[in-house]
């Protein structure tokens, strides 16, 4: 995103629907946080639903892909799997369990009303699916694999996303931490060494 304003106002918007969600975000608040005028709010994007769309993008490289592709030299693919799943908790253990995932959180509160977002949302969640697949492909060509690639991406979506749903409703670490546990046993159990 080359325009300043813009990737400011993206920034401060990503916080603001982080935690307080899209209700309670509004654009004289976003504005005023970017230190912009409404003008140039509205010079990008026609309304607050329009901006979300580059959220969730940014907050899908940002916090998805670019921590998943950072994990993935390790010296295997079990290792890969075990320092994403670990950078995940370490960020969500850092905020103390609040927030969530941006992308659960706007899912459940925007996909039923707005086409656009819940399309958007499902191209990330498969864009996500699709790299932990080429991950594990590797895998299943030598008979490592208990469950077919694109089913064991689908389940550690599934399992990392309600792990921090509830990471975020109890807020005790100590729990959050075995559930965690929870992912890499799901991992050490689905890939033969």
């Amino acid at each position: 995103m080359a325009n300043t304003t813009k990737r400011k106002l993206v920034e401060k918007a990503e916080r603001s629907l982080w935690q307080n969600g899209y209700d309670g975000t509004s654009i004289n608040a976003l504005v005023a946080d970017a230190g912009v005028s409404k003008g140039a709010f509205f010079h990008h994007y026609p309304n607050k639903r329009a901006i979300i769309l580059d959220v969730l993008d940014k907050y899908a490289q940002d916090r998805i892909f670019a921590p998943l592709e950072a994990c993935a030299d390790r010296e295997s693919v079990k290792e890969s799997l075990f320092s994403w799943i670990e950078s995940i908790f370490r960020d969500y253990e850092q905020a103390d369990f609040k927030s969530g995932c941006l992308l659960g959180n706007s899912a459940l509160e925007l996909s039923d009303e707005d086409e656009a977002i819940r399309e958007r949302i499902r191209d990330i969640v498969l864009q996500w699916e699709n790299r932990l697949v080429n991950l594990l492909k590797p895998l299943a060509a030598e008979d490592k694999l208990l469950m077919e690639p694109r089913q064991l991406a689908r389940l550690l979506i599934a399992a990392v996303e309600g792990t921090v749903l509830t990471s975020k409703v109890h807020k005790d670490s100590i729990r959050a931490s075995r559930e965690f546990q929870a992912l890499f046993q799901l991992i050490e159990l689905m890939i033969k060494d």
